[in-house]
């Protein structure tokens, strides 16, 4: 759904979207990407999507490198934090069964502080981000504390699995959380629970339906490159893919 809605605007490549989405291709993940995937193996156990289990980098001394240890602490910091809170994993990678609408979680959880013998009455759903951008307000994929309830590509996420979870599960309001860790420090971490009104859902629902409407015509006519060298330069089709930019493009500037 974001990925689309980029390419709509002409920020996101059409090659790169069939082959993720299309033709379900795995591709190798970035550096930050590999150490979020290690992250969350460690923390949840948890492989990711292509099944391979994600290995620490190491120095020659056979110590692992800063990133890697502060991740170890941060997995320690993660444990500390669902203890403290009386959170306990009940399973992770979760696919929802929606016929319309996929997606798959983290870690769906129980709250223990809920006394019930309902079990969707203390389910939770918990989504795990490890970020260089812990504080950071101006970037779309920044964590600062002031500025996250306007980041809506971050949010889209918790609407969407709420709406799943009360299509799957029943449950009406089901409560999503965000945990952040920081990749820069091995201390800093934060917890976001994501509330969500009723024109919101309204919202999401009806974006939804556009975009299955566009993803069903763009099907039809073929999706089209739309290189950059930015984007190109770290994209893991660059080197066999046919479109790849090597130079920036010119830019008209009218004065």
């Amino acid at each position: 759904c974001k990925a689309l809605y980029k390419y709509k605007l002409g920020s996101e490549c059409g090659i790169l979207i069939e082959e993720s989405y299309i033709n379900k291709t795995n591709l190798p993940s970035s550096e930050a990407q590999e150490l979020g995937n290690y992250f969350e193996y460690k923390a949840t156990g948890q492989l990711p999507r292509d099944g391979h289990v994600p290995e620490a980098k190491t120095l020659k001394n056979g110590k692992l490198t800063l990133p890697y240890q502060r991740m170890d602490k941060q997995v320690e910091n993660f444990k500390h934090l669902m203890k403290r809170l009386n959170f306990e994993i009940e399973q992770t990678g979760y696919a929802f069964n929606n016929p319309k609408y996929s997606g798959i979680t983290d870690v769906i959880a129980i709250d223990k502080n809920i006394k019930s013998k309902d079990i969707y009455k203390k389910r939770i759903i918990i989504d795990l981000k490890s970020s260089g951008l812990i504080n950071d307000k101006w970037t779309e994929y920044g964590w600062a504390d002031e500025s996250i309830e306007e980041k809506d590509e971050l949010l889209i996420q918790a609407i969407h699995y709420k709406m799943l979870a009360n299509y799957e599960w029943g449950i009406e309001d089901i409560p999503f959380y965000f945990m952040v860790f920081s990749t820069k420090n091995d201390w800093e971490y934060k917890v976001f629970r994501v509330n969500v009104d009723e024109a919101t859902y309204k919202q999401h629902y009806n974006n939804l339906i556009n975009i299955k409407s566009y993803l069903d015509q763009q099907l039809k006519i073929g999706f089209k490159p739309k290189p950059s060298l930015s984007k190109c330069n770290s994209c893991s089709l660059n080197p066999t893919c046919l479109h790849s930019a090597d130079i920036p493009k010119i830019q008209d500037v009218y004065i």
